[in-house]
């Protein structure tokens, strides 16, 4: 039988650079830019009906995702779409928290997994902060590989504890870009495949699916999409989802995306405002801490294309959408609210939206120690 992971390609859109997918693979071998994927989409969606029955997790959509061997799944998906009121406006939540492992990065670890499998790897390496790790561990573990997370010592400790029981190998690095730069070392020293999220195109690719779940959640797209976005997985996932929607003619508009970033890092708004914004000494927004994304250029494009915006938020900001959601029932971390902080801002700042959907991209149970903190020192300072 044919294996259609050969049908699968890297592609540069800086140089024109075109390889077939291998491992350890993840930039440009001519100009060191970040890669795209070049396989055969199909135009028809799946009809709801057969969507309701689908336990396959992205794989639902397997026809609008590079086709592999193995399929690696924990039932990753169909994150609910909720309504709540804020700034006496109602917003959409996508909660994307409920994930299998607590985190949006669940797609994307279960794409690049599959690839991983189904290219022959026995071992992976991964750097990351806490969620994309904590995903790589958990969808490698269910399917037999081994699992190296290189994480900055600044990483939440509940996020560490998930990687141990996990199973994962824990390297521990000095900061973000420590662990990025160990990380590849360490993958040609134990021969394992390198799986960075901030570079491999299946994370953004794996991301389309939220698009492809908004459109059959909501009669109508929002106007805008407040996004907590640090290497842009998900910003650009959605983008070229909501892109292929309009494409095939499922929908005639791409929603404004809303990159939200912090004080400490705001890699978006020096690119589209221009200048250096006051930094905050403590960052609470972990997940979100990428000082310099290799698909900036990408993010930049896909927010001008879609008259979108980057709105900045601090800490106090943070803390109090953190107050906010769980009055109202979501246990998320702190890089979740900084999309509610985002919307919130936006709107006081004069946004004229008519809707808005705001992401909740994980779970405030990977950190309940550090939650407890933040809501009981806002609560004496109050």
């Amino acid at each position: 039988m044919e294996d259609v992971s050969d049908h699968i390609f890297f592609t540069c859109r800086s140089c024109g650079w075109r390889g077939e997918e291998r491992l350890n693979i993840y930039s440009c071998p001519l100009c060191g830019s970040p890669l795209e994927l070049e396989y055969m989409v199909e135009e028809a969606l799946p009809e709801p009906r057969e969507l309701l029955k689908c336990r396959n997790g992205i794989w639902c959509f397997s026809k609008h995702l590079p086709r592999y061997r193995y399929k690696a799944t924990l039932g990753e998906g169909m994150t609910r779409v909720i309504i709540t009121r804020l700034e006496g406006l109602d917003v959409m939540i996508k909660a994307e928290y409920q994930n299998p492992t607590g985190s949006f990065k669940d797609r994307g670890s279960a794409l690049a997994v599959s690839m991983a499998l189904s290219r022959g790897a026995k071992i992976v390496i991964e750097d990351s902060s806490g969620n994309a790790g904590i995903a790589t561990s958990c969808y490698s573990r269910a399917y037999g590989l081994r699992a190296v997370i290189v994480a900055p010592k600044s990483a939440p400790k509940g996020k560490l504890d998930l990687l141990s029981l996990c199973g994962a190998e824990i390297v521990l690095a000095e900061t973000r870009e420590h662990a990025a730069n160990l990380a590849p070392k360490i993958a040609v020293e134990k021969g394992g495949a390198y799986l960075p999220h901030t570079w491999l195109p299946h994370y953004v690719e794996a991301m389309k699916t939220v698009a492809y779940e908004i459109h059959y959640q909501v009669d109508e797209l929002p106007e805008a999409i407040f996004i907590p976005t640090s290497s842009g997985t998900l910003l650009l996932g959605l983008y070229r989802g909501f892109k292929e929607l309009v494409k095939h003619g499922y929908r005639k508009k791409i929603p404004k995306l809303i990159a939200v970033q912090t004080t400490s890092f705001h890699p978006i708004y020096r690119a589209l405002k221009g200048g250096e914004l006051p930094s905050e000494n403590e960052n609470l927004a972990d997940g979100i801490s990428l000082d310099k994304p290799p698909r900036l250029k990408q993010m930049i494009e896909a927010i001008k294309e879609t008259s979108g915006d980057v709105v900045i938020v601090g800490n106090n900001e943070i803390k109090h959408s953190l107050k906010l959601l769980l009055a109202r029932g979501f246990i998320v971390e702190p890089t979740s609210a900084t999309s509610i902080a985002g919307f919130i801002k936006a709107i006081q700042n004069g946004f004229n939206l008519d809707s808005s959907m705001v992401i909740l991209t994980g779970s405030g149970l990977k950190m309940l120690q550090r939650l407890t903190e933040f809501i009981t020192h806002e609560a004496q300072s109050s």
